[in-house]
């Protein structure tokens, strides 16, 4: 690089130049044109070099920087700069290469210095020169600590200590120690195995370089010792059950820091990868650019770049789900054992939006109790389940006694909702649902197939879902069944929140008891939907659904068929069949009765219900 480059990286000549005396370089000879032509050099050289240590030679070509300071002394040659090197030897040399005259210096402004042979650095003569013997006299060998001959054998030692009282709670083992040196355990107890012990080794005392003290006298009589153990107390678990017994092992070593733990998943802590804020960062910035939950293999591949073909690929996935499960406040765990999804915060619901999920958990509020205590979690293969026009019009899924058969159990303790996904085969298309579950106030249900729903059934369809090896994946499929047309029930919300009948044809079996017709309830065309406050108590949905279908009998009262009162009540919120009869039944106010002249019906009387 020229000086002219190094110039103009940021470094003036004139602006960088300091006094000789602040640089600690030598006086210039000279006269006072000289002395500044030698500042100059020097500090170009400096420029040159300014990276380099204090002695190493920097080297630039003569001509170079005539070139350069020829900018404010046009009449300056490259003579010039040599006579001036040549008048401070301390400070320059001038050497030639390629018949091109090179100046040479140091930062230090010196002449650098070329070792001689003697003074370069050798190993071999460094290694194989022996140093001078000192002149002083040899320091004198330290005497070694003497050991007390009271230390030479055991039974000296086992003799220096008193008796011990034993404890009511240990079992006593006596030690009798022979003179000869060997030890005999017997148990003190009976019932206790008798315990072999090698013969004792003697060991020699060391010896100092002065005459030897007299060995004590060895007792005439073994010395008895007395050794304690504490019992040990041990649980018998033969009967025990198994699943009980893992639940208490696993509890144990989930308490333990140095393991981690994912599910089933076990490994020492200290060799599972961590991950840096930003991989953090990334992986929340890519689950919300997706607007969507994503799994453990799509983080490992997308954003940590490991392909599932590399040897490393379980290890990062393992370290994916252990480390995101403690960044609580980041990340949420929503996956199942063999489909692990997580989500983070700003996600677009899966799902309605015509009605809060903690409104629908409200609304379900009434399945808790038909739950049952000890749930058998994936024990059934399919279940069957009829749409209703509230599951239709939200496009979920009750989590009832049914599904809770079929789908898994929450992966983790605290877990609130799961992903799972629903193939339809006969759309050819696969669903991203939620999965939340129940909790002590709120019931659980399903969410997300909205677009199924409306594309290939309606409320009445016959619906079967099925499980598969993996426990988040399951399989949708309905009855098909010819074309039909009817005027079916629909929430028009575009005009003013009106139900109307419309034109509707399907290829899809339905259970006629559900089908919402215009035949059927005529009487429901143009009304609104109830109020929050009116739906929030079952009895009030009951009592005006009798004034929406019922028939007028002789006596005062509204009449309707329990079949006709469990399909229009759906309109509004989610009833099952218990739980209307128990609404009917259980009625304090006496509005609601059953009708002798109709089988399985039921009269309301208007008025009798606040």
């Amino acid at each position: 690089m020229s000086v002219t480059t190094t110039a103009q990286h940021g470094l003036e000549a004139r602006d960088e130049m300091v006094t000789q005396a602040e640089r600690g370089a030598p006086q210039f000879a000279g006269s006072d044109d000289d002395q500044r032509l030698a500042e100059q050099m020097v500090a170009l050289m400096r420029a040159h070099g300014r990276f380099m240590s204090a002695d190493a030679p920097i080297r630039v070509s003569v001509a170079s920087i005539a070139s350069y300071l020829s900018r404010e002394q046009p009449s300056l040659t490259p003579d010039r700069i040599r006579a001036v090197a040549e008048l401070n030897p301390t400070a320059f040399a001038v050497d030639v290469v390629n018949e091109e005259p090179i100046l040479i210096s140091t930062r230090g402004g010196q002449v650098p210095g070329i070792p001689g042979d003697g003074a370069r650095h050798s190993f071999v003569k460094r290694f194989l020169t022996p140093l001078p013997k000192p002149d002083a006299p040899a320091q004198p060998v330290r005497e070694r600590a003497r050991v007390d001959p009271s230390w030479a054998t055991l039974p000296a030692t086992l003799a220096a200590f008193d008796d011990e009282e034993l404890e009511a709670d240990e079992q006593p083992i006596d030690v009798a120690i022979a003179a000869t040196g060997a030890v005999e355990v017997a148990a003190a107890e009976a019932g206790v195995a008798e315990v072999a012990v090698a013969p004792e080794v003697a060991v020699e005392p060391v010896a100092a370089e002065v005459e030897p003290e007299p060995e004590p006298e060895q007792p005439e009589a073994p010395l008895a010792r007395t050794i304690t153990v504490p019992a040990v107390s041990t649980t018998d678990v033969a009967g025990v059950d198994d699943r009980d017994l893992a639940m208490a092992i696993r509890d144990r070593l989930r308490a333990d820091v140095r393991l981690a733990n994912f599910g089933e998943q076990w490994m020492a802590e200290d060799r599972v990868p961590r991950f840096s804020r930003g991989d953090l960062r990334r992986m929340k910035e890519y689950i919300q650019e997706q607007e969507q939950p994503l799994t453990d293999d799509v983080l490992v591949q997308d954003v940590l770049s490991v392909r599932p073909n590399s040897p490393d690929f379980d290890l990062m996935r393992f370290a994916v789900n252990f480390r995101l499960s403690r960044e609580h406040r980041e990340f949420d765990f929503v996956g199942t054992a063999n489909q692990r999804f997580w989500s983070t915060s700003g996600l677009p619901q899966i799902g309605t939006t015509r009605r809060k999920p903690n409104e629908i958990g409200n609304d379900y509020r009434f399945l808790l109790e038909e739950l049952p205590e000890a749930p058998q979690y994936r024990s059934v293969n399919s279940v069957d389940h009829v749409l209703t026009f509230y599951e239709y019009h939200h496009g979920l899924l009750p989590y009832d006694a049914d599904l809770q058969r079929l789908l898994p159990a929450p992966m983790l303790p605290d877990q609130r909702s799961a992903v799972l996904t629903f193939e339809t085969p006969q759309s050819y298309t696969t669903y991203l649902v939620d999965l939340r579950y129940p909790t002590p106030n709120r019931g659980g249900f399903i969410l997300g197939l909205d677009d199924f729903y409306t594309e290939n059934l309606v409320p009445g369809a016959l619906l079967s879902l099925t499980r598969t090896e993996n426990d988040g994946h399951y399989i949708a499929e309905y009855l098909a069944a010819g074309n039909q047309s009817a005027r079916l029930l629909e929430l028009d919300e575009r005009r003013a929140q009106r139900y109307v009948f419309r034109p509707t044809t399907y290829g899809c079996a339905v259970a006629d008891e559900m089908l919402m017709t215009e035949e059927r309830f005529p009487r429901l065309a143009s009304e609104k939907p109830l109020d929050e406050k009116s739906r929030r108590r079952p009895e009030t949905v009951v009592s005006l659904t009798f004034e929406r279908i019922g028939d007028q009998t002789d006596s005062p009262g509204l009449s309707a068929t329990f079949d006709d009162l469990l399909a229009a009540v759906n309109i509004e919120r989610p009833f099952t069949a218990n739980s209307l009869r128990a609404v009917l039944e259980n009625d304090e106010t006496g509005a609601f009765a059953r009708d002798s002249d109709k089988t399985d019906a039921y009269t309301y009387v208007p008025g009798s219900t606040s």
